[in-house]
Formats: structure tokens, sequence, C-alpha cells
């Protein structure tokens, strides 16, 4: 068979194997399953929420498979797969001193960056910081973690980012708060640099081209990673430990195989991973499982050994930290969330090519990035003419599978928000990877001409930053901080919030906020602890959750509960509607005390 008629065979085959997906998509349906009878989407529609999952990984998986096959049949049979995964046991990272300097000048410029930023604070988000803040509080004044919230994530991101700055600055608000949330997104992008930098030593790469290639992806991720950084609900910090995964996994993979700390530190890293973040611990531990196999695969069963001992050492150390009880309550909370989540929070990926659904174009373009990926490790994994190492071309491949576990979470919850926050990695890839083929001929070590328009570009990109750096900010940056650190709360709130707890701390003499409702800021306007661990609404979810809540409730019987009847700061359903069980305790044991505005103040019922 001659080259022409492969290529047109495996054209065709690519365009009959998306046709395929295509059709497959909407017929695709598992059957409905909904054990704990969990109110959202799914159950109104009688729909499976595992669709998503099995939807996506056939849509990108089968276009994968047959590029795959075909390329390998067609031009690369001599190719051993086997061999791809033998290690290449004398690598050392080549030392390159003046990518060195250029790491140290971004970091400087990213620092100073930070320094100049204004802080655009003047806005709550009353859902998600709401939480955080709500819920530190509780944690102030009780001691208690998941003994004493039903959290929605994790430990750092549900308390810590709120009573961290609480502890450092010793001022218990709102504005101390949102300065800290600056500071994330600061220690974002220096784990981003730190990533990019390692991540360049994979492609063998000539010292100045590799510089240039350094620069370039920090550049074009650097605003990729600042345009997701939304003002009023900043949570790019919750992928540090995925930048950490994948820095380590660089040396356990393709560098420094004899040293003990690198497989050690990442399987201690685990448990933290976590508690940083519940969704991305989870990707962290399934990627360690990959790691762990490839290890095996490679004979390496002092590394296979180290990493399984750092992960048990974290769960030990964890264990023995929070105690029996916190460590009960906080597996039954994640395995609950983890379990639920889907059915009370997700809702079908948008049907592809159908683009009145506003979340449409970017779902389908975002499944064609991976595709994309996909077929391009498959030719870095075969091909020898990139110049890559096996060692390379297997961590190329993790990061692949990396970058399509963290895009599940836009499955789980797929609008536009979350679809952009979960490709970030698999743009990442794609950029880089494309980069790679521009620059794989070393250019800008090789050819005179080259060398020239790198020295320029390192001069622009120097002169870049410092032309746009607004230095008066930088100079009066902690007078800047502190006068929002300082700020009373009110600053940040609408009046109806400043009107409804002025009102309530004036006429009610409250003990603890027991919520029926989604205004979870409540708690902290009001400066009191839960009642009950269940104030968080949203994530309340099967019919064995909303017992455990009704228990804690018999148990408490709080003499007052607030529901707002018009929550519109976010669009969900009604409480009354998703928690019959708790909405009909809470009528027969309560009446409306007071209305106000929207909200219903509930007091206990007099037992004659």
């Amino acid at each position: 068979m001659n080259y022409k008629i492969k290529n047109l065979i495996l054209v065709l085959s690519i365009l009959l194997s998306f046709i395929i997906s295509i059709l497959f998509w909407k017929n695709i349906a598992l059957d409905y399953s909904n054990i704990g009878d969990v109110i959202g989407y799914y159950s109104e529609n009688t729909i499976s929420e595992r669709n998503n999952l099995i939807r996506f990984v056939f849509f990108t998986g089968f276009p994968i498979i047959v590029f795959f096959i075909l390329i390998k049949n067609f031009f690369f049979m001599n190719v051993s797969l086997k061999n791809l995964f033998c290690l290449n046991l004398n690598e050392k990272q080549d030392e390159n001193n003046y990518l060195l300097i250029i790491l140290f000048i971004s970091i400087l410029f990213v620092t100073i960056n930070y320094l100049a930023t204004d802080l655009f604070v003047n806005s709550l988000d009353y859902f998600h910081e709401g939480l955080t803040l709500s819920m530190a509080f509780n944690y102030y004044k009780t001691g208690l973690i998941w003994e004493g919230s039903y959290l929605s994530n994790s430990l750092f991101s549900d308390i810590y980012t709120a009573i961290i700055p609480w502890k450092i600055f010793n001022n218990i608000t709102i504005g101390s708060y949102k300065v800290f949330h600056y500071f994330l997104r600061y220690l974002t992008e220096i784990f981003l640099i730190l990533f990019i930098y390692k991540f360049s030593f994979i492609f063998n790469l000539k010292k100045n081209t590799q510089i240039i290639f350094f620069v370039i992806i920090t550049l074009i991720l650097l605003k990729l990673n600042r345009d997701l950084t939304e003002i009023f609900y900043p949570f790019r910090y919750r992928d540090i430990p995925i930048f950490i995964l994948l820095y380590l996994a660089i040396d356990f993979i393709k560098f420094e195989h004899r040293k003990l700390f690198t497989p050690f530190f990442l399987g201690f890293f685990s448990t933290l991973a976590i508690f940083w973040s519940l969704d991305r611990g989870i990707y962290y531990l399934i990627s360690l499982i990959i790691l762990l196999c490839l290890a095996m695969v490679r004979k390496r069963y002092l590394a296979s050994s180290l990493l399984t001992v750092g992960v048990f050492l974290s769960f030990l150390s964890s264990y023995i930290f929070f105690g029996p009880s916190e460590t009960k309550s906080f597996i039954y909370n994640s395995m609950n969330i983890v379990k639920d989540f889907n059915l009370f929070a997700g809702s079908p990926y948008p049907t592809l090519f159908d683009f009145e659904n506003k979340h449409s174009s970017r779902g389908t373009i975002n499944l064609f990035v991976i595709i994309f990926n996909g077929f391009l490790i498959s030719l870095i994994l075969l091909s020898n003419k990139f110049k890559l190492n096996n060692n390379s071309k297997i961590f190329l491949f993790f990061f692949f599978i990396v970058s399509c576990l963290i895009y599940t979470s836009a499955l789980s919850k797929p609008d536009g928000y979350h679809m952009k926050q979960s490709i970030f990695f698999s743009k990442s890839l794609l950029i880089s990877l494309l980069t790679f083929l521009l620059f794989q001929k070393n250019y800008f070590d090789d050819v005179k001409k080259f060398r020239l328009i790198s020295y320029i570009l390192l001069v622009l990109f120097v002169l870049k930053d410092l032309i746009i750096i607004n230095y008066s900010n930088v100079i009066s940056f902690k007078e800047r901080n502190i006068n929002i650190i300082k700020k009373e709360d009110d600053f940040f709130l609408e009046k109806k919030y400043i009107d409804l707890k002025d009102f309530v701390s004036k006429n009610y003499n409250l003990s603890c906020v027991q919520l029926f409702s989604y205004d979870v800021i409540l708690p902290y306007l009001l400066k009191k602890k839960n009642c009950t661990k269940f104030n968080f609404l949203y994530v309340v979810s099967s019919n064995k959750v909303q017992n455990k809540m009704i228990y804690e409730l018999k148990e408490e019987m709080p003499n007052f509960i607030f529901l707002n009847e018009k929550y519109d700061f976010l669009t969900l359903k009604p409480v009354e509607y998703r928690f019959k069980k708790i909405a009909l305790f809470i009528n027969k044991n309560y009446k409306i005390d007071k209305k106000i505005d929207n909200w219903n103040i509930y007091i206990r019922k007099k037992v004659y």
C-alpha cells in the first residue's frame, strides 16, 4: 500500500470515527439510578448522571484509538510498544544557568505585578465566599472542622483561606480574607512558573531554544491563568497540588531515578492535596496510582515502595493529627459529596454542535482540544523524529492523562465557568506541544539570525513588564492592603444584608445560627457559630444526609431558623423543594416570627 493511499485511509477513518462518536453521543444513555432520592436536574428528568462521563470517554477516546492504531500499523510497524516503557537510566537534568536567571526574573516580575495590582474588592460572593467566611468563623468559635461543619470542598478552601489571614492580620474581617485571596493568586503563578521551568527540560532543547520556549510558554500560560481568575470567586489556587504533582512527576519519570525523596514526597503530599481541594486531591490520588503502575512496569520497585510508604504515612499522620472523630466525619462528609455531587449540582454536557445552547460551542471546542492532544501524543509516542527519549514521551503521556482527569470536573457541572477552568491543563499541554514542534530544530541555537532574535525577544520580555508596572502601587502596597484589611464588613455588603444583620443583632439574642436557606453568609455576618453542622444547604443531598440534619435539629432544637424565600444571588432550586423532609420538620416545630424583605425568621413553637 503506497503512502498516499495510507494517508487517504487515515483521514477518512478519522472523519468516520468523528461521525460515529457524534451519532453515539445522544444514543449513549445509561439506566437512571438515584438510590438516595437526591433532587436535581437528573431526578427531574430521570436521566443517568453517568451519561456525561461515558459520552466523554467514547467521544474523545474512540477517534484517538483509531488514529493510534492506524498510524502504528501504517507508518510505525517496527516500533515496539513494550520498549516505550523502558527506563533511560542515565538521564540527568542539564544545567542551564541562563534559564535559571530567566526563572528568577519571571518570579520577580510576577512578584512586582502582585505588589502593583489594584485590589478590586468592594463586592462579595455571598455563596462561595460566604461559605468560607461562615465555616471559618464556626471553626474559630468551636475549634471543630468536619464535626462542626458539613463542608462543600475541603479544609483549606472552605475554612483555612479565611482562618489563616485572620490569624496573620489579627483581624476577623472580609477585607483580610480578600487580601489573602490575592496572595493565593500570586502563589498560584509562582507554582505555575516553577512547573513550566521544570517542564522545559522534558523536550531536550538546546539552551537558547529552551529559554525561548520557557519565555513563550510562561507568557501564554500566565495570560490564560489570569483570564481564569474571576474577581468574584478566585479559586485558581486549587490547582497548586496539580502543579506540584506534575513537577515531581517529571523527576519521578525522567530524572533523579536514584534519589529517594521524589517518590516519597509524591506520596506524602496526597492527603495534603485532598485537604487543599477535595476534587484535585482525588485526581492527585488517581495520578499516583498511574505512577505506581508505571514504576512497577519499569521494575522500579524501590521507587514504588517509597511512594506507597509516603501515601501510608501521609494518611496515618492526618489521622493522628485530626483524631478519630474528625477523621470519621471527614470521610462521611467527603464520601457523600463525591457520591452525590453530580446528582444535585450536575446537568447534561451541552449537546455537541447545538449552538442554541450558550455553552455548546465552548464544550465542543474543549473536547476537540483533548482529541488533538491525543493525536499529538500518539505521534510523539511512536515517532523517533522528535528527538525525545522514552522518559520524556512517558511523561507527556502522563500529562495528557492528568489533563483529561481534571476535565471531568467540567462533566460534573458543565457550565461555561467550570469548563474554562477545567480545560486549562489540556490547553497548556496543547500550546506546549505545538511550541515544541515549532522549535524542535533548535533554530535559536543553530542559526545566527535566530539567535539574535532570541536576544531581542528576551529584552522585549523584560521591557514589557517594566513599562506597564504601576510603581506607585508597589510603594503603597502595605498601606493599601492594611486599608482593605481594616475596612468594616459593611463596605463589602449590599444594603439588604446590612439591614438584616443590624435588625437581627438588635432584636434577637442568638447563641447560634441555623439556616434553611442558601444564604450561608449569615452566620458570619451575625458573628455566631452554627447550631448544627448542616448550614450549607447546597450540599445537603440524599435522604440519609437529610435525616442526619433532622436528627441534629432535634438534638439542638435552635430557637430560630432563617429562610430566604427568594434567594436571587444564584439560580438554585428552592430549599423547600429540594429538602421536603426538612421543610416538614420545620413547619411542624416552627412558625414565622418576622418577615424582613425576602427573609423569614422562624421561631420555635412553644410546647404545652
